[in-house]
C-alpha cells in the first residue's frame, strides 16, 4: 500500500497530502497544479459540465428508446450514475515526415503487331515501379488517458472526441470544482508530463509510418520530425451509467461537456431476435425467387447472393452476439 507523501503548497503555504502514484496533483485550499518533482504546472484545463442527474436520465431513455427499436426494452432501471472528471493529456504539435519508397501495380497494356491479314491486338499484363517521394506535414493533437491499466467504460471514444472538444476547455478553478462539481470523481493523472510527452511521440511516429506504407508497396527511408507546440492536462466530465434489464447490467457513458453519448449498450432482447431473424429469412427468400426467375440474367443471382451473403452475416452479428455485462 502507497504512503501518502507530505507537501506544502509554495503558493499558499498550505500542507497538501500527496498519494506518491499521482503524477500531477492540486492543492486543495489554491488550485495550483504541481507535477510530482512539486514543480509549478500550469497548463491545467477543465471541460465544464453541463448535466445534471434528471438531464443525464433524459438522455439515457432518449438512447434506449431510439436504440432499442424493435427490441422491447421496456421495464429497464438506471442503478447507478457514476460523475468522473477523467485525466487526459493533450499533447499539440508540428510535425513532418519525409519517406521514400515504390508502389508495384499491374497495367494492362494494348498494342498491334503484325500487318495484313496478319495484324492483330495483342493483351500485355506490366508489372509497373513507380518511385514515391512525398511528405506529410500537420498540426497535431494526440490524446491518451493518464491512467495505466484502465478499464473506464468508452475512454477510447473520449479520446477522438477531445480532438475537437479541447478549444471548449477552460483553465482549471479549484473553487468552482469544489462548489459546482463537487458530485464528480476527481481522478488525478499517473502518467508523468514526460512520459506522456514520450507516448504521444510514439503513436505519431507509429501513426505517420504506416500511413507511408499504406502509400508505398515498400518503405526505403521514413524520418519524422516533431516539435511539441505544448502538451495540456485536461480534466474531462463523463457520466457513467449503469442499467438493468432483465437481471443483467449494461453500460453508457455520456461526455458531460455537451450530452453527447460516448458510447452504449443496448441487449439483444429475444423479441428482437425473433424479428430480426424473420425479416432476414423473408429477404434471403425474396433473393432466391427472385434468382430463379431471373436464372438466366447472370448478373441477377450474382447481385442476390452477394445481398444474402451481406444479410446473412448481419444477422450472425446483430442476433447472436452476446453483450458484455458490466461487473459481473
Amino acid at each position: 500500500m502507497s504512503q501518502i507523501v507530505k507537501f506544502q503548497c509554495p503558493h499558499c503555504n498550505a500542507p497538501v497530502d500527496v498519494n506518491p502514484e499521482d503524477a500531477i496533483f492540486n492543492c486543495v485550499s489554491c488550485g495550483q497544479a504541481y507535477l510530482e518533482d512539486g514543480s509549478k504546472f500550469d497548463n491545467h484545463y477543465i471541460l465544464v459540465n453541463t448535466l445534471n442527474q434528471k438531464q443525464v436520465h433524459d438522455i439515457v431513455k432518449n438512447f434506449i428508446k431510439k436504440k432499442g427499436f424493435l427490441r422491447g426494452i421496456r421495464g429497464y432501471k438506471i442503478t447507478k450514475l457514476t460523475p468522473t472528471l477523467l485525466p487526459f493529456w493533450s499533447a499539440t504539435a508540428d510535425v513532418y515526415t519525409h519517406y521514400v519508397g515504390y508502389l508495384r501495380y499491374t497495367e494492362t497494356k494494348t498494342r498491334t503487331v503484325g500487318s495484313g491479314k496478319n495484324r492483330r491486338t495483342v493483351t500485355e499484363h506490366v508489372t509497373v515501379y513507380r518511385p514515391i517521394d512525398e511528405e506529410i506535414r500537420e498540426k497535431r493533437v494526440e490524446v491518451l488517458l493518464g491512467r495505466r491499466g484502465s478499464s473506464i467504460y468508452g475512454y477510447e471514444s473520449v479520446k477522438k472526441l477531445l480532438r475537437t472538444e479541447f478549444q471548449r476547455a477552460v483553465p482549471f478553478n479549484h473553487d468552482r470544482l469544489m462548489s459546482t462539481e463537487k458530485e464528480f470523481d476527481y481522478l488525478s493523472s499517473e502518467i508523468a508530463l514526460n512520459a506522456a510527452n514520450q507516448l504521444a511521440k510514439t503513436a505519431i511516429f507509429d501513426d505517420h509510418r504506416a500511413r507511408a506504407e499504406k502509400r508505398c508497396t515498400k518503405v526505403f527511408d521514413c524520418a519524422t520530425q516533431l516539435t511539441f507546440t505544448g502538451t495540456y492536462f485536461v480534466h474531462t466530465p463523463v457520466w457513467q451509467v449503469e442499467y438493468v434489464f432483465k437481471d443483467e447490467t449494461y453500460r453508457i457513458a455520456i461526455l458531460g461537456s455537451n450530452g453527447q453519448i460516448i458510447k452504449g449498450e443496448i441487449p439483444v432482447t429475444t423479441r428482437f431476435r425473433a424479428i430480426f431473424l424473420t425479416l432476414s429469412m423473408l429477404i434471403m427468400g425474396g433473393a432466391g425467387v427472385i434468382s430463379y426467375f431471373f436464372r438466366y440474367e447472370v448478373a441477377v443471382p450474382i447481385i442476390a447472393g452477394i445481398v444474402t451473403a451481406v444479410i446473412g452475416f448481419f444477422t450472425l452479428k446483430n442476433t447472436f452476439k452476446p453483450m458484455s455485462v458490466y461487473g459481473g
